[in-house]
């Protein structure tokens, strides 16, 4: 057991530093979408997601130090919310020029990480879980059959979205909360989103997307047993769709969520029954014209055969 854990630990600390090196490449949006870090200057942002790296390693080791053999949902939640809360006090704080003191319960009911909390499972319980124990069973339920185990690759993909995704969940309460704040604005913006109308265009934008996500393409994205995992590669941050069984998740939809799938649903039929109506008139085209009209041609060439002779 002992052994199994210095290996754990030894894989742990690879992965950390193999992140923070990539984070010290180019971080630029090449996504199809608004990432809240859009709006920080280049130095800004990579202090911003080295904090978040920092304070998501930290998390990690004290669960290791703690011998947990995997990390719940819940537990993820929890932890999640620690994360964004102190990584929030941080840059303000430092940024701000004095301490700020941040309630947890206000952060808890903001849309941003309400949208991050509901994917708890994915960003905090696999991969801490399958850092820890490479075929934890909440990964093998969610990956298999496409992956058996958890390797190093897939769990520092794992890693570097959940760093990501929580790098921009903070960037999206200060864009929201904090906006009006010259200091803030002047300090952290880039030039371009200096002025109020801007800063707020941008804001607004967001918001609007985050809804989007929450409501249209996380519930179609689930009943397709899909994911869109963030990526950092050499020029910048991507995008890419993964395979992701979470029918826990999928059954928990209410709402216009559930609307979304039951839409899904009856445009499925709708096509399958059109598809089927096509095909009978298609094949019923084809009998008509080859047995039919096909006759009535021979008739007719008999005929004029006929008049021939």
């Amino acid at each position: 057991m002992e052994k199994k854990d210095n290996i754990s630990l030894v894989q742990a600390e690879l992965l950390f530093v193999k992140i923070c090196y990539r984070l010290n490449s180019s971080l630029e949006n090449q996504t199809n979408f608004l990432l809240g870090t859009d709006l920080l200057r280049t130095q800004i942002k990579q202090e911003l997601f080295k904090t978040v790296a920092l304070n998501v390693e930290k998390k990690f080791f004290g669960v290791l130090k703690e011998n947990q053999p995997a990390v719940s949902v819940s537990q993820g939640k929890k932890i999640l919310l620690e994360i964004v809360c102190d990584c929030t006090k941080i840059f303000l704080s430092r940024h701000y020029g004095t301490k700020i003191q941040l309630n947890s319960n206000a952060i808890k009911s903001t849309p941003y990480f309400i949208e991050i909390s509901n994917d708890a499972d994915i960003l905090i319980a696999v991969p801490f879980s399958a850092l820890i124990n490479h075929e934890a069973q909440i990964f093998q339920s969610i990956f298999y059959p496409v992956y058996n185990s958890a390797n190093l690759k897939l769990l520092e993909t794992l890693f570097e979205n959940l760093i990501i995704v929580i790098t921009n969940c903070v960037m999206a309460i200060v864009a929201s909360d904090f906006a009006n704040v010259w200091a803030i604005r002047q300090t952290l913006y880039k030039s371009s989103f200096l002025s109020v109308r801007n800063s707020e265009q941008f804001k607004n934008t967001l918001a609007l997307q985050n809804r989007i996500r929450v409501f249209i393409k996380r519930p179609k994205s689930l009943y397709n047993n899909e994911y869109n995992i963030f990526l950092i590669r050499a020029n910048g941050i991507y995008c890419r769709s993964i395979y992701a069984n979470r029918a826990e998740a999928l059954f928990t939809l209410n709402k216009f969520p559930l609307f979304v799938i039951n839409y899904i649903e009856l445009q499925d039929f709708l096509v399958a029954r059109s598809n089927g109506a096509f095909l009978l008139l298609g094949r019923s085209t084809q009998y008509f014209l080859t047995s039919v009209v096909g006759r009535v041609i021979g008739l007719i060439w008999k005929g004029v055969l006929d008049g021939l002779k």
